[in-house]
């Protein structure tokens, strides 16, 4: 009976609202969830409209959570936020313990959805992920003090620090104001982003060229630098010549000054390409 009060009640909180007043609503919602008589009484004894202000209460703390989370991609969309809201709390509801994780929830949620929606900018979901991975980036665990890279063991990985994200985009939105009132769409050019947590403990961004990104793919993925970059620079259809073995090196000494190495690894055998 545990169970079917717990599937009434988060019906009631994220479902369709309930008019108190109708009282064939209430028997099919309560019956619905097989809910005893003796409880259903009780229910309406106690006055359902308290319930409702509570429904208000944790429906206004999500939207909050979600509000601060990516501000500037609600204000491009508009009154179409309060639809894909409601579709999210009816259809799937918030799984996460915290409410930092909610809009990275409600983002895939959508996210199959909203590229069929022509109402929504093509460009949108992935400014909304650029800006919910600020707040996961910036409330990640403190990065430990980096061991020195060098010199270099090409057999080695190399181990990153929790607060840093690889976001390929198709467009350019780190690059878009700040200001939620400036809706100018962003460039459509794919763009490698390494969204990180800085020593000063500030979030940035660190554009990437194609060849850069696959080399720090593979070595989040655990190879050796020596795997990660003749993996990379094959697939690209490069030679590992002196020129892109010394632009690996000024990259990897400038993310570890930025604080996203961490330091030399155990690497994992490759998989065959």
């Amino acid at each position: 009976m545990q169970r079917a009060l717990e599937n009434a009640f988060a019906e009631l909180i994220l479902g369709a609202c309930l008019d108190p007043s109708d009282a064939a609503g209430l028997d099919a919602w309560l019956s619905r969830h097989g809910v005893a008589p003796d409880d259903a009484l009780a229910i309406r004894e106690q006055e359902l409209r308290g319930l409702l202000v509570y429904r208000k209460l944790v429906q206004g703390t999500l939207r909050e959570a979600i509000e601060l989370g990516m501000p500037r991609a609600l204000a491009r969309l508009g009154p179409l936020f309060d639809e894909y809201f409601a579709r999210f709390l009816v259809e799937r509801g918030p799984r996460t313990h915290y409410l930092r994780d909610v809009t990275t929830e409600l983002l895939d949620f959508c996210a199959p959805l909203w590229p069929n929606d022509p109402r929504v900018p093509g460009y949108l979901l992935e400014l909304a992920r650029l800006e919910a991975l600020r707040i996961e980036i910036a409330a990640a665990p403190p990065r430990a003090e980096p061991e020195a890279l060098a010199p270099l063991e090409l057999d080695a990985g190399l181990a990153f620090s929790e607060a840093q994200r690889l976001l390929c985009c198709a467009y350019r939105v780190h690059e878009l104001s700040e200001s939620l009132d400036d809706q100018t769409p962003p460039a459509h050019s794919p763009t490698q982003l390494l969204v990180y947590r800085s020593p000063d403990h500030m979030v940035r961004y660190l554009e990437l060229t194609p060849l850069a990104a696959a080399i720090i793919l593979r070595l989040q993925a655990g190879e050796s630098l020596k795997d990660s970059l003749l993996g990379a620079t094959r697939a690209a259809g490069m030679e590992l010549d002196d020129a892109t073995l010394s632009g690996a090196a000024t990259l990897l000494a400038d993310l570890s000054a930025r604080g996203v190495l961490l330091g030399p690894c155990a690497a994992r055998a490759a998989k065959s390409t």
